[in-house]
C-alpha cells in the first residue's frame, strides 16, 4: 500500500500544452508558408489571439486530413522541406491535447523559435518584374474567366550565365493560376512581344521557346539546385514570362506586377533543365470519383541525372504517382501522394536520382469529376478534357535533369 501511495505522490499530471511552448513552433513550421499575414491561406495563424480563436477550427481541418494540405509521401522518395509539409501523429496529438486544454497561450518567454519556410526566394542576385502594372480584361468569350498573358523580361547580362535558384515574386496572389518561365533569343522576338502590357498567348506564345526553366503553381517553394548544377542563359537570350491570371469573382479592380527572382553564377560544372511530360488525349467521364491516366517515357537518349519534380494538374486532381523502372527491373520511387491545386510543389530530393539509357519514367494522374468533389467547377459534372484552362485539366510531371 505504501509503495503504491508513493508511486501516486510521483506521478504529476503532464502539463497541458501551450501556445508559445508546443502550438506556436508547429504552426510556424507546418502552416506559416501559407497562413500568416497576407499569406495564400487567407487567414492568419500565426497571431496567437487569433489562433486560440481558431483552434477548434484547427483541430478540426487536422483531424480530417484537409491540412496540412496534401503533399508526396516522404517514404516514396524524401526531399527538401517534407518535414514542413507532413503532419507526424505526436504533433497532431499535441495540437488536439492544446485545443482540449482550452487552447492556453502559456510564457511568451517559452516559445522555441524554427524557421519559417517561404515562398520568398532570399538573397538574389536579379530580380525582374513586369515593366508597368497590368490589369487583365478576361474578354476571350472561349476562356471566359481565364487570360494568359505573357511579358519578355530581360536579363541584362552582358555574359552568359546559369541560374541555380529561382522563385516568382507573385504580385496579387489572388487571380495568379500559375507561372510558366521559359527562354528565347533576343533578336529573334516579333516587334508585338516587345510592348509593354505584353501580349495575349492562350493558345501559345509568339514567341520560340529554346528552353523552359521553371514552372510555377500556389503553394511551391523556391527551386534551389544543388552546389555546382546551374540552368544556362545565354547572353543573347531573354526571359518570357507566362501569367495565367483567373477571374475567381473577387479580382475586379485588381492589377498585377509580377516577376522572378534568380540567384545566378558564372560557370556550372552540371547543365540543367525543366523537362515536361504529359498527356493530352484524356477524357475525365461526368461523374467518375477516380478517373486515372497516364504514360511512360523510354530515356533512350544520354545518362541523366533528376533533381526534382512538378506534378501538375488542375482541380478535378485528386492523386500523382511517378517513378522510374530501371533497365534491370528494379524501381526507384520519384512522388507518390494526394493532390491538391492549393499545395503544389517541385519536389527537391535530397539525393539526386540516375535515371540511364534504357529506363523508363512511368507516371500517372488521378481526377475526381464527381459531385464528391468541393473543388467540382461544373455542377452537374461534365466530361473534361486537357487543356491549360481552370476548368479543363492537365497531367504533367515536370523533371528537373541534367545529363549525368
Amino acid at each position: 500500500m505504501w509503495i503504491l501511495l508513493a508511486l501516486a505522490c510521483t506521478n504529476e499530471a503532464p502539463e497541458r500544452p501551450t501556445w508559445y511552448a508546443d502550438v506556436a513552433p508547429l504552426v510556424d513550421t507546418h502552416c506559416a508558408r501559407c497562413h500568416a499575414a497576407g499569406g495564400v491561406g487567407g487567414v492568419d495563424l500565426t497571431d496567437p489571439e487569433g489562433a486560440v480563436a481558431l483552434a477548434g477550427a484547427m483541430v478540426t481541418a487536422v483531424e480530417s486530413g484537409r491540412m496540412p494540405p496534401p503533399a508526396s509521401d516522404p517514404a516514396c522518395q524524401d526531399y527538401v522541406g517534407s518535414d514542413g509539409l507532413v503532419l507526424s501523429d505526436e504533433e497532431r496529438a499535441t495540437l488536439v491535447a492544446w485545443e482540449q486544454g482550452g487552447a492556453p497561450l502559456g510564457d511568451p518567454a517559452s516559445e522555441v523559435e524554427v524557421a519559417v519556410p517561404s515562398a520568398v526566394l532570399s538573397e538574389p542576385d536579379l530580380e525582374l518584374r513586369l515593366s508597368a502594372p497590368y490589369a487583365p480584361a478576361y474578354v476571350d468569350p472561349e476562356n471566359a474567366a481565364n487570360e494568359y498573358r505573357c511579358f519578355v523580361l530581360d536579363p541584362g547580362q552582358a555574359e552568359d550565365f546559369y541560374v541555380t535558384a529561382m522563385a516568382p515574386i507573385v504580385d496579387e496572389v489572388a487571380m495568379v493560376h500559375h507561372v510558366v518561365l521559359f527562354k528565347a533569343v533576343r533578336n529573334l522576338l516579333p516587334a508585338a512581344a516587345l510592348d509593354p502590357s505584353g501580349y495575349d498567348c492562350i493558345n501559345g506564345s509568339e514567341v520560340e521557346n529554346v528552353g523552359m526553366l521553371a514552372a510555377w503553381a500556389p503553394g511551391m517553394l523556391p527551386v534551389e539546385l544543388p552546389a555546382g548544377v546551374g540552368m544556362f542563359v545565354g547572353s543573347d537570350e531573354v526571359f518570357v514570362l507566362q501569367m495565367h491570371y483567373y477571374d475567381n469573382g473577387r479580382v475586379e479592380g485588381l492589377s498585377d506586377q509580377s516577376g522572378y527572382a534568380m540567384r545566378i553564377t558564372d560557370t556550372a560544372e552540371h547543365a540543367a533543365q525543366m523537362a515536361p511530360l504529359g498527356i493530352s488525349d484524356f477524357v475525365i467521364p461526368a461523374g467518375e470519383p477516380a478517373h486515372e491516366d497516364g504514360d511512360s517515357f523510354e530515356n533512350s537518349y544520354l545518362d541523366l541525372t533528376v533533381y526534382g519534380l512538378f506534378p501538375h494538374m488542375h482541380l478535378l486532381g485528386q492523386r500523382f504517382s511517378a517513378s522510374i523502372v530501371h533497365e534491370d527491373g528494379s524501381e526507384t520511387c520519384l512522388v507518390e501522394g494526394a493532390y491538391d491545386f492549393a499545395n503544389q510543389m517541385t519536389y527537391q530530393y535530397l539525393s539526386p536520382i540516375d535515371f540511364d539509357v534504357g529506363d523508363r519514367l512511368v507516371y500517372s494522374c488521378t481526377w475526381n469529376n464527381s459531385e464528391s468533389n468541393a473543388d467540382l467547377f461544373y455542377s452537374p459534372p461534365q466530361d473534361v478534357r486537357y487543356g491549360e484552362r481552370t476548368d479543363e485539366e492537365m497531367c504533367f510531371m515536370f523533371t528537373l535533369v541534367a545529363p549525368s
